[in-house]
């Protein structure tokens, strides 16, 4: 019933907005106009429109060199002109309904060639000059994505769109990673500010909450200079929203999608729902009693407990109380149920608009959607296997796996900016991102690192539910002052809160040995834990403040030196509040009458409230209790040690300049300072502290030099540095339901410094196509990696700095229109880039010598970088006929086998194997207003697999499949 009220509401909304807003007869004509040779913003160039050779209107460029027109349907003759630069004229553009009409222009100087530039609409196939502008004038290397790409592409949000960028890979379609590193290297950054993680586990942002139609560009900047942050090296991504739209815009899209494994299925596993399940909230029902929140009651629940509570005496009522009621109100669904699974579906809407406030521009967008996914797999595989002889690998855990996922996404993103005159403005933008994931699993197999009888099937049951929450506000400024040789200054207030939530997660495991009638069923406390039920809750607050000023000198009246000092600082305060509570079954005391074995496998009678608790009494003869009998109950297991804060303080301050040493070469160059004070305490006395406090000066230079009007060569070399988050400090413990091992920290961490190199030539050979490559490599001083602990007797992975390691590549990306080969392909594009990628590291020396000493052959001295994929592969072509409505694209993405987990050791290392990636969409306008989508994803439903390679065999460490999706969706837009 929500479901159907939600789109009740959206469509109510639709259909208003749509009666308003569809019979407009004006048109907007909007672009930006920059200098053609260093592809900087030209503030106050003229645009004007004439009809039958008379003026009809006009406008100039504010400081990012935009302009906007609203001018009646017809066509026009238009020149842009502006002091210093040729005249441009464009005759015969027409000015269409339904779409803002975007007109962009890189202008000549005078010097450069002494005549006004005619051309007719006809020749201006394409408006991607922002798109050029973009990395012609970056000081760094990097690439970038423009509004109109996206929208040719069909991407749907943020993270669709960072496909096409070379050497990125998207991971669970929202988290990405740059160059084959780990997303420890990447960041994600919204409007300039540091986006949290959903996961506060993971160091990137999920990308797909960020609407397409709200977004104004994608840039990834793949080498540090001083004005960014320093804490990344694979790349860095800043998602730019639209501040002002040019005209009024709406966007709204429903769509469902069959999913060939997990739709309309019967035998979906699930637990029992909360009432804001479907939005992906928490409603409470799963939440600890509150009385179990206060120390001194949780401290009754002890081993020993019971026999207080069989204890008739009057003193021990309280005790009683609370085991009574503590086995009762702690859930006792551990079995997922099943249920039908429905078609995947989501909605999508945005809106903007422009207009006049106090004789200034007001510009708002505003963004929401919402997406309701269930993934399932049968017959995966979850493995563990050792070296303990030659011939084979030693089976520690061997399990077959079926899993349901229920994923619910809810995100918003509110922009509002206005312009104080014409070199001042100010804005507020709002982001905003719930997501849970409901899981039901199953595994049935071998556990003989674990369990004593071989022949015992050994099965778990988890029942999870994990919200991730996170709201972010931004306060944003750009003053310009022309009495000041035009100095520029920008400053960011942020603030973000942010939660993470595991409210009782409940994970069951027991023994099954034989068949039938004869089976029998049992738990064994001695060798895997008896049920758990876990309640978690992680909380961030971050505060930050970034202050940027640029100011330009020794420029000499020429209106193409980019000369300038930059400077600035930022600060950045990050607080955590961590806790863990953890209750454990326990059958001491129970009555044999109801022991584990006479259920015979029926669990919903084992678990029967009857059994928990105080099950009975005992009197004398003449009626008075004499002794309470006691079922099974749960005592409380919480570690000091897995409750921890954290508080992370970054200062940082930095200066460079950007200098035109001759006419073709320029340099950027300068130093960052910045302050770590990193602290991650536990409740535990006796745990040492994570702290790093420290501060590093961080360099970076790059020099660019123009071969011709339209190649650059370009050399960087520059000094990061990576953290590790709090959790990889604190010493929390995790279990991790899907292969009964834990997850530890190490307070003992130390950051990472790396020192980047960086060449890049490019080529531009027309607008809106470009041919570049790149080489690098990086060095890397005290890197983090996972590895396993060999003196725990239940494995443990947790985190370790390593002396050293290195990793270099090379890039190739290629854009480019099909036109060349007749017009059969005018409408056809490629897009394609590749990424070689080489790293190692030393394996440390006491692990190789602890190694051979289990396996004389063993001699493996070198690994590759955790988490590094050797190559990257994306394609994109694409047909696209706006004519006709028609937009048509096969995206195919690969990326080489990766490091997953270190080993045991004399055990292989786990790979994650090669996850080929082939989507399809097609698309058709109609009705000028409306389109109709047909997308495929995951047409090849390649095995997800890790594994472990031993005497030319393959052992499964994990492998599954999430099947292939075929959906429709339908949007209505005004542009």
């Amino acid at each position: 019933m929500a479901h159907n009220y939600l789109a009740k509401a959206f469509l109510a909304t639709f259909f208003i907005l749509i009666g308003g807003f569809v019979f407009a007869q004006t048109g907007v004509l909007a672009g930006k106009i920059v200098d053609k040779q260093n592809g900087e913003s030209l503030i106050g160039a003229t645009v004007i429109l004439f009809q039958n050779n008379a003026q009809v209107t006009g406008n100039v460029t504010d400081f990012d060199g935009n302009y906007t027109v609203e001018v009646a349907l017809g066509v026009y003759k238009i020149e842009i002109s502006y002091t210093g630069y040729n005249k441009q004229v464009i005759t015969e553009f027409e000015i269409k309904n339904g779409a803002t009409n975007t007109l962009d222009a890189a202008m000549e100087t005078e010097a450069q060639q002494l005549e006004t530039v005619v051309v007719t609409a006809k020749q201006v196939k394409n408006t991607d000059a922002a798109l050029i502008t973009i990395q012609r004038k970056a000081f760094a290397i990097q690439d970038g994505v423009s509004s109109q790409q996206i929208g040719r592409t069909g991407s749907s949000n943020a993270a669709d769109a960072m496909k096409q960028m070379t050497g990125a890979v998207v991971e669970g379609g929202r988290f990405i990673v740059m160059r084959g590193l780990g997303d420890r290297y990447s960041l994600s950054q919204l409007n300039g500010v540091t986006l949290p993680s959903t996961d506060p586990y993971r160091n990137s942002a999920s990308l797909d909450l960020i609407p397409a139609q709200i977004i104004e560009s994608i840039v990834t900047v793949k080498t540090f200079t001083p004005d960014l942050p320093g804490n990344f090296s694979g790349g860095l991504v800043n998602v730019n929203t639209k501040s002002f739209p040019e005209k009024f815009n709406l966007y709204f899209q429903v769509g469902q999608e069959f999913n060939t494994q997990s739709s309309l299925i019967d035998n979906f596993r699930t637990q029992e729902k909360g009432k804001t399940d479907w939005l992906g909230f928490e409603d409470g029902s799963r939440g600890q009693p509150d009385y179990l929140l206060n120390a001194d009651n949780r401290s009754l629940l002890s081993s020993s407990t019971y026999l207080s509570a069989r204890n008739p005496d009057p003193s021990n009522d309280a005790v009683r109380d609370i085991f009574n009621r503590s086995s009762k109100d702690l859930s006792n669904e551990f079995i997922p149920s099943l249920r039908n699974a429905p078609l995947n579906s989501s909605i999508n809407f945005s809106v903007g608009n422009r207009s006049k406030l106090f004789g200034n521009d007001l510009g708002f967008t505003f963004g929401v959607n919402y997406s309701a996914n269930y993934n399932h797999y049968e017959n995966g595989n979850v493995g563990t296997f050792i070296y303990t002889n030659p011939q084979e690998l030693f089976a520690y855990q061997n399990l077959m796996e079926t899993k349901s996922t229920q994923n619910p996404q809810l995100g918003a993103l509110a922009n509002v900016a206005y312009k104080l005159g014409d070199n001042h403005t100010i804005g507020v933008n709002y982001i905003f991102n719930n997501d849970a994931e409901i899981v039901g699993r199953n595994q049935a197999g071998s556990f003989f690192g674990q369990v004593s009888e071989s022949a015992s099937v050994f099965n778990t049951n988890t029942l999870e539910f994990t919200q991730r929450q996170f709201s972010n506000v931004q306060l944003t400024g750009r003053h310009i002052f022309p009495a000041l040789n035009r100095t520029e200054v920008e400053w960011i207030a942020s603030t973000n809160q942010s939660f993470q939530e595991e409210p009782d997660l409940r994970y069951f495991a027991f023994v099954k040995l034989g068949e039938g009638e004869e089976a029998e069923y049992n738990i064994n406390n001695a060798e895997f834990a008896f049920p758990y039920h876990f309640f978690r809750r992680l909380d961030d607050q971050v505060r930050s403040g970034k202050l940027d000023i640029s100011i330009p000198f020794l420029n000499r009246g020429s209106v193409t030196s980019s000369n300038r000092l930059k400077f600035g600082g930022l600060f950045n305060s990050t607080s955590r509040d961590f806790e863990e509570f953890r209750y454990q079954l326990n059958n001491t005391g129970v009555p044999s009458t109801i022991g584990i074995s006479t259920f015979k496998g029926d669990w919903n009678k084992f678990y029967d409230p009857a059994n928990f608790g105080i099950i009975g009494t005992q009197t004398n003869s003449s009626g008075a209790i004499t002794r309470y009998t006691t079922g099974y109950h749960y005592i409380n297991q919480v570690n000091a040690k897995n409750f921890y804060t954290g508080q992370e303080n970054i200062f940082a301050a930095y200066g460079m300049a950007i200098y035109n040493l001759t006419p073709k070469l320029k340099a950027v160059a300068g130093v960052r300072l910045e302050s770590t004070q990193l602290e991650v305490e536990s409740q535990d006395p006796t745990s040492d502290k994570g702290l790093i406090n420290l501060t590093d000066f961080l360099y970076s230079g790059n020099l660019i030099y123009a071969l011709t009007e339209k190649s650059n060569l370009r050399v960087a070399a520059s000094k990061t540095l990576a953290r590790p988050n709090m959790r990889e400090l604190a010493p929390f413990e995790q279990f991790d339901t899907k292969n009964g091992f834990f997850n530890v920290g190490n307070p003992n961490l130390k950051r990472t410094l790396i020192q980047n190199y960086d060449l890049r030539y490019e080529l531009y050979p027309t607008t809106g196509e470009l041919l570049a490559i790149s080489a690098f490599y990086k060095s890397f001083d005290d890197p983090i990696i996972r590895a396993f602990n060999p003196r725990a007797t239940i494995p443990e992975l947790g985190f370790i700095n390593i002396d050293e390691a290195s990793v270099y590549g090379l890039e190739l990306e290629f854009r480019k229109g099909l036109d060349f080969l007749g017009k059969t392909f005018e409408n056809f594009f490629v897009s394609t880039n590749l990424a070689l990628i080489k790293s190692e590291y030393n394996i440390p020396e006491d692990e190789y010598n602890n190694s051979r000493s289990l396996d004389p052959t063993y001699s493996t001295r070198t690994r590759p970088f955790q988490g590094q994929a050797p190559y990257i592969v994306n394609i994109i072509l694409s047909y696209l006929n706006p004519a006709k409505g028609w937009e048509s694209t096969l995206a195919f993405n690969v990326s080489g086998q990766k490091l997953y987990n270190i080993a045991l050791f004399a055990t292989p290392d786990v790979y994650e194997q090669e996850f080929p990636l082939l989507n399809y969409k097609l698309s058709k306008r109609f009705a000028s207003n409306y389109q109709l989508s047909f997308t495929a994803r995951n047409i090849l439903n390649s095995v997800n697999k890790r594994t472990q390679a031993f005497n030319g065999r393959e052992y499964i460490a994990e492998s599954f499949t999430v099947g292939t999706g075929l959906g429709l969706s339908l949007a209505y837009f005004i542009k």
